[in-house]
């Protein structure tokens, strides 16, 4: 026990004093990365079969099915996949009353592999990413309806289809990204890669970052662990380890659901924010009904 604590310190403090951004490189890695890579579109209705999938390198297909209306690429984090109990319940929220098209980036053959193997693969996903973004724009998809969230390492891929694309991604959402302790030397998402760039933070210094990397940043409980509903530590990578890391997901979807349930205030600091230092602040929603805000903003909430 003593040595996942001594872990745990000792990560805290790293993340404080690592802050190095390497080379974000958009060029495409070979076909044989690129299979089994796959934008899977959700019909969000009762018919069989549920989804549609469509090669990462070829995704024109999707143009066919899209709606006229915003469409949502979620991206899942290390070791998820679609069957993911969280990845569903992302999705499922995102279906919910059927408001966006939703489409799910599926890189799950290169985000089950050893972290440091999974975080190169994911820096080739981004760029794959990127460049599927950039056909479909190509084809006659509206940029201005394009909306990107991304979870964990999930985040940091997003924000390739900011880096190196000539066009401007209205609004990219970060849940908890991941911790750059972990690959220091990497392509990260930061506040340049769309104009709207929110980030929630839920376990900042373990699993998630601890930079503030968003142009409207929103700290739950504080911003780190142990999140309501959590402990503080476990086995490296369970459920109970990951627990306030995925809390971001969690509130996310419970946010589709209820656009006003999660009300954040703008504040220079949570101690100011639990002094109630900061009540006549700007306030704000949290998660999909988001106002384009600038700044810090902190919000308390029960058990996800």
């Amino acid at each position: 026990m003593l040595t996942i604590v001594y872990f745990y310190l000792l990560l805290f403090l790293v993340t404080k004093v690592i802050c190095v951004e390497g080379t974000c490189d958009c060029s495409q890695p070979d076909s044989n990365f690129a299979t089994g890579v796959n934008l899977i579109y959700y019909k969000c209705n009762n018919e069989t079969p549920a989804t549609i999938t469509y090669p990462i390198t070829a995704p024109e297909g999707l143009l066919n099915v899209l709606e006229d209306k915003r469409t949502i690429f979620y991206i899942f984090g290390y070791l998820q996949y679609p069957e993911y109990e969280d990845v569903k319940l992302m999705t499922e929220a995102l279906c919910y009353n059927r408001t966006d098209n939703v489409v799910l980036l599926d890189w799950s053959k290169h985000s089950r592999n050893t972290y440091g193997r999974a975080f190169q693969n994911g820096e080739k996903v981004g760029s794959l990413f990127a460049k599927s973004i950039q056909l479909l724009v190509n084809s006659g998809l509206d940029v201005s309806k394009i909306y990107i969230v991304g979870h964990s390492l999930g985040a940091h891929i997003a924000g390739f289809a900011g880096k190196c694309n000539d066009f401007v991604i209205p609004r990219i959402t970060g849940l908890d990204p991941a911790n750059p302790v972990f690959y220091p030397l990497g392509c990260y998402l930061t506040s340049t890669d769309a104009p709207w760039v929110d980030v929630i933070y839920t376990d900042m210094g373990g699993y998630g970052t601890f930079e503030c990397v968003g142009t409207a940043n929103y700290y739950v409980n504080g911003g780190s662990r142990p999140q309501p509903g959590c402990m503080f530590i476990g086995a490296l990578l369970s459920q109970t380890d990951v627990c306030s890391h995925q809390k971001s997901v969690k509130l996310y979807a419970e946010s589709k659901r209820d656009p006003t349930k999660f009300i954040a205030t703008q504040c220079l600091s949570y101690a100011g924010y639990t002094k109630n230092n900061c009540k006549d602040n700007l306030q704000t929603n949290v998660g999909y009904n988001s106002s384009n805000v600038c700044g810090l903003f902190y919000l308390r909430t029960g058990v996800l």
